[in-house]
């Protein structure tokens, strides 16, 4: 079975796609989720859009990812 690779996230894709979806496809964000006490288990199914003020752990995810080439098209 071949795991695909996941180009880096665009800010707006961290910021509105489930958490769950996240950590599955970006396991690097899993450390960030648990240093700002997101539990993935009761809060996956949401996302970053409905937190109160998701800007610093949406921009250390966007650190966290960076490494990751961008798509050939974006």
């Amino acid at each position: 079975m071949r795991i695909p690779f996941y180009a880096r996230p665009s800010r707006e894709e961290l910021l509105t796609s489930p958490l769950h979806t996240i950590a599955r496809d970006f396991p690097e964000t899993i450390v960030l989720f648990r240093a700002h006490g997101v539990p993935l288990d009761e809060l996956g199914d949401r996302s970053l859009s409905e937190f109160e003020d998701p800007e610093l752990l949406l921009t250390e995810l966007e650190a966290s990812t960076s490494w990751r080439p961008r798509m050939a098209n974006a």
